[in-house]
């Protein structure tokens, strides 16, 4: 999770197991408007085999559906499924196995919105990304005729807009949300955690680190000034936060 930083640092933030296995969270983001219910991102769902659960230390699969049903929403009604990317962590919950063997969307009501680039690389994974673009999680999308693809930053709500956040793939990208007297931003794997707030600290998993390191910069810049509101995606401790300071020594507030 923290690349070619040393264990001696990053574990002073994200203390590791005897598998160096970190604590992390899977914070999907349910948004409502306009008649419409948005699901950004959906976990890692439960279609994996126990060797992959212990792999990862996959604890609670299931959890985004109970999430959801506790607000009173059942799969038919979620109308979008946005991604930011389609690494298994991010996408697997998309999609479920059957009784009978088949995968499905979970959401049989829902377009699929994945930035083109990023479904080009997914659908054609290679050495380097095979092992996190796994094609179960995606391939039911196309077959149902539930993916759409965008080329372009897309607004999915009024004031509610995915916009590229490229690094940790090419068509990485998070949501940007218009606040009265501020913007909001879900950074997906640009930021995971508040552990990754330094530049350097960049994921392994990020198949252009440099380009992560620069976007991290200038996202920093303008929520430093603007004072943002970041959500964290993986982080089991801090929902939201915002920053201070510098690009290059940055300061958080926990919100929550």
């Amino acid at each position: 999770m923290f690349g070619v930083v040393p264990k001696v640092l990053w574990n002073r933030v994200a203390p590791a197991d005897d598998r160096n296995r970190i604590r992390l969270a899977m914070n999907c983001m349910l948004i409502e408007g306009n008649g419409q219910r948005v699901l950004v991102d959906a976990g890692v769902g439960t279609k994996d085999d126990p060797k992959f659960r212990d792999i990862f230390a996959v604890e609670h699969p299931e959890a985004l559906l109970e999430d959801l049903a506790a607000l009173g929403v059942a799969p038919k009604d979620i109308t979008t499924v946005a991604y930011t990317h389609l690494h298994f962590d991010h996408c697997g919950g998309g999609t479920t196995r059957g009784e009978d063997g088949v995968v499905r969307p979970t959401f049989p009501g829902a377009h699929y919105l994945v930035r083109r680039t990023e479904w080009e690389d997914a659908t054609h994974a290679n050495e380097r990304t095979r092992a996190s673009y796994l094609s179960g999680n995606i391939a039911s999308l196309e077959e149902s005729g539930q993916l759409v693809l965008h080329d372009d930053d897309i607004e999915i709500l009024p004031g509610v807009t995915m916009r590229s956040l490229p690094g940790h793939t090419r068509g990485h990208q998070g949501v940007f949300f218009d606040l009265p007297e501020s913007r909001a931003l879900y950074c997906a794997d640009l930021l995971p955690t508040v552990g990754h707030l330094p530049l350097p600290f960049v994921m392994g998993f990020d198949i252009f680190p440099l380009t992560t390191l620069e976007t991290k910069r200038s996202i920093f810049r303008d929520a430093i000034r603007q004072n943002w509101l970041l959500l964290l995606e993986h982080d089991p401790d801090h929902l939201a936060i915002r920053v201070s300071g510098a690009a290059d020594k940055v300061h958080f507030e926990k919100v929550a």
